[in-house]
């Protein structure tokens, strides 16, 4: 699939925009070290619809301008991408980090969302998860992406995922083995700035969640918090670790797919 570069403030930002020009627009916001092609194998769920897909900055193939970067940074950039696009509103989907970006613009640019899937995201960490993830980019400032390469690869994968080597599990490996060092450290700083739980209920448009009990980076009870915030009941994948949809591709999309046509009817 095509895409192009499109400046946006301080960053130029890549993008992919496909299907009926004249459908509903989905937004597709991916995970921390992916970039848009993360979405690849769930593209048939959004057959009808028109999907815009980027890379986030510090990603894929847009800017990596200097950090550290903020939630509410990059929220404006996708907020200046839609500008840009002359898009008014989105149905907005975000997993992990693309889903904290999602969080942040329904709360910073409510009238651009029609409505919001959040999967395998949290709305925020407590102290020895922040910890953890300020250890991680240290450790990547010195030694490189190597250095935290294998131990993230088996927390976004189940072990069966990695000796299978499925199409998500090889995706990840490559695509987060080009990550550039300096910006895991700039989107970490993002990550850690991350706050949204007393807001959620601030956020009126349909929404659902899909977790997954398993997962090392958001645990149960924070899933289902966020859930009860927004008002509704989560969906859990399993087995699988934090990228869920990409151990069950066809279940996700199942998923997605329903909720959005049921949006779609209003």
């Amino acid at each position: 699939m095509a895409t192009a570069r499109i400046k946006v403030g301080d960053v130029s930002l890549c993008y992919a925009l496909s299907g009926p020009e004249n459908a509903p627009i989905v937004c597709l916001n991916h995970c921390f070290g992916a970039d848009h092609q993360y979405w690849d194998d769930h593209l048939p769920a959004f057959d009808g619809f028109r999907v815009l897909r980027h890379d986030a900055r510090g990603h894929g193939y847009s800017d990596v301008p200097p950090g550290p970067y903020s939630l509410s940074m990059m929220a404006a950039d996708l907020a200046g991408l839609l500008d840009a696009l002359k898009i008014k509103t989105v149905h907005l989907c975000g997993v992990s980090m693309g889903g904290m970006i999602s969080q942040t613009v329904a709360l910073n640019y409510p009238e651009r969302v029609a409505s919001l899937a959040l999967i395998n995201t949290t709305p925020e960490y407590d102290q020895d998860q922040l910890q953890g993830w300020r250890d991680r980019a240290d450790l990547v400032s010195r030694n490189g992406i190597q250095a935290v390469h294998a131990a993230l690869m088996s927390r976004w994968f189940t072990d069966d995922a990695a000796a299978a080597r499925s199409p998500g599990y090889v995706y990840m490996e490559e695509t987060f083995a080009k990550f550039a060092p300096e910006a895991f450290g700039a989107v970490s700083a993002a990550v850690i700035d991350l706050n949204t739980t007393a807001r959620l209920s601030e956020i009126k448009v349909p929404a659902m969640v899909i977790a997954t009990p398993d997962d090392p980076g958001v645990p149960t009870e924070t899933s289902q918090r966020m859930a009860d915030r927004l008002g509704v009941e989560p969906y859990w994948l399993k087995p699988a670790r934090h990228l869920a949809t990409l151990e069950h591709p066809e279940r996700f999309n199942r998923l997605i797919r329903e909720f959005l046509t049921e949006v779609a009817r209003g």
